[in-house]
């Protein structure tokens, strides 16, 4: 693997990782809508689409500009889930 996509790899899961571990701490509130971004973002860095995936994340950290009004969720996401399955996909890599 090329060292441009192990940086692109590894600066995706960072920025998940990152966030994730912020509404853990509980030093954020993730809503609905930015919970669906992240797992967006983890699908983007399964397929390997980092940009796709960087710029989900880029909408996932700014809710307040991004997020439309009234975003209800299809179904709810749990914060742990997301977790474990970011760490599949790393470690599956």
């Amino acid at each position: 693997m090329s060292t441009l996509i192990v940086t692109a790899r590894r600066n995706l899961v960072q920025r998940i990782a990152n966030l994730l571990r912020k509404a853990e701490a509980g030093r954020i509130e993730l809503s609905p809508w930015q919970l669906r971004r992240v797992q967006e973002a983890i699908e983007h860095l399964e397929q390997e689409r980092f940009a796709e995936g960087e710029r989900t994340m880029s909408e996932a950290e700014w809710p307040k500009l991004y997020e439309p009004a009234g975003y209800v969720a299809d179904k709810p996401l749990d914060r742990r889930h997301l977790v474990d399955q970011v760490a599949a996909v790393v470690a599956a890599a």
